[in-house]
């Protein structure tokens, strides 16, 4: 009977474990999307990448528990003509923070969001 148990519980706590570090990537996977969908928007507008637009994300980042030094922010291109297509494209590495899963995952997961939009700026932004 305990040998029973210990197999169990043991599947059982590397099961409730595993979902606890999915809810964290997919968690930190919404804060991304939410993050680069506010950039783009405030980019198109802006006319690329200026201070406004990084804040704009930094402060998404932020509202949604993720640290903006840990994510690799890129605006392409810098200053786009009117019209034409910019990206944002947002990526960081999640670790898992269950000692249990940790070792399956060493490298963490890996997430990179990336949104376009077309830049609505006829004149680009002094830089």
């Amino acid at each position: 009977m305990a040998a029973e148990f210990a197999l169990v519980a043991g599947l059982l706590a590397l099961l409730v474990f595993g979902f606890f570090d999915l809810a964290v990537i997919l968690n930190r996977q919404i804060v991304l999307v939410q993050a680069a969908r506010e950039g783009v928007r405030r980019a198109v507008v802006e006319g690329g990448d200026t201070a406004e637009v990084r804040q704009v994300i930094a402060r998404q980042l932020q509202a949604g528990g993720l640290d903006p030094a840990t994510v690799d922010v890129r605006i392409e291109p810098r200053r786009p003509a009117y019209g034409s297509v910019l990206s944002v494209r947002l990526g960081t590495v999640v670790r898992p923070v269950t000692p249990v899963v940790r070792p399956f995952l060493r490298d963490g997961i890996h997430l990179q969001i990336e949104m376009h939009g077309r830049n609505e700026r006829l004149r680009p932004p002094d830089a």
